[in-house]
């Protein structure tokens, strides 16, 4: 298509109109070929009008989002409704932007759909900004969980038996195990356990699995003869 076959379906003083448009302007005919892309678009691209209308346009896209135009534009003519996607252009220095582009729906005074006519506004900005504050609580999440790990080390090796007691340890065992194994031996059951150390009853079941593990001991009779023996809990 030629700019004369341009100024054929647009007014010259429709065109020289969106010229004076500081924003990035384009216009498209009924079957979502470029028409028209006005001084703000040429400026933004490097390239002529000639090189933009027909399908000349898509040269400056994202070949990712080029390829997804003729489906986007197939629906809006399906539907003569205005529509509005993101897409990357390519900036006269060779890097890619983001750019927010609509589209309206534009009639003859017979009201047939004669094109669309839209504008683009850069948005790399606020992507970017969003992309960082993503990545950030990304971050944040993960230091909260590495941080609530640290602390459920520091609680298992840092708490503290009942006062008073002074038992015999044993290194095979981790502080949280010899608070178990003492609520065991006490005749305190599962799920008792659980509500007294606000955990849940998994974790009381695999904390007795590796006591009776590592203690080599294989029921509850005996993980309680175990604590009598080094002092965690006091003989009847």
């Amino acid at each position: 298509m030629t700019s004369k076959k341009v100024g054929a379906q647009l007014s010259g003083d429709m065109i020289r109109a969106l010229d004076w448009v500081p924003a990035i302007i384009w216009v498209s005919d009924s079957a979502g070929h470029c028409l028209m892309v006005n001084q703000a678009w040429r400026e933004f691209t490097g390239r002529k009008l000639e090189e933009s209308i027909g399908d000349g346009w898509l040269t400056a896209m994202h070949p990712e989002d080029a390829a997804v135009w003729p489906e986007l534009i197939g629906r809006a003519i399906d539907s003569v409704e205005s529509f509005t996607v993101e897409c990357r252009l390519r900036r006269r220095d060779g890097r890619f932007r983001w750019l927010h582009k609509t589209g309206e729906p534009f009639y003859d005074e017979k009201g047939e759909l004669l094109g669309f006519i839209g504008c683009c506004m850069d948005v790399t900005g606020h992507k970017q900004a969003l992309d960082g504050l993503r990545q950030a609580s990304e971050k944040h999440r993960s230091v909260l969980s590495n941080l609530k790990d640290a602390v459920d080390v520091i609680e298992d090796y840092l708490h503290t038996e009942e006062p008073g007691q002074a038992h015999r340890r044993d290194d095979r065992l981790t502080p949280r195990q010899r608070e178990i194994l003492h609520l065991i031996a006490r005749g305190y059951a599962t799920r008792e356990i659980a509500i007294q150390l606000h955990v849940s009853v998994k974790t009381v079941e695999s904390h007795r699995a590796q006591l009776m593990q590592r203690l080599n001991i294989h029921d509850v009779a005996g993980l309680t003869r175990f604590a009598i023996r080094i002092g965690l809990v006091p003989a009847d």
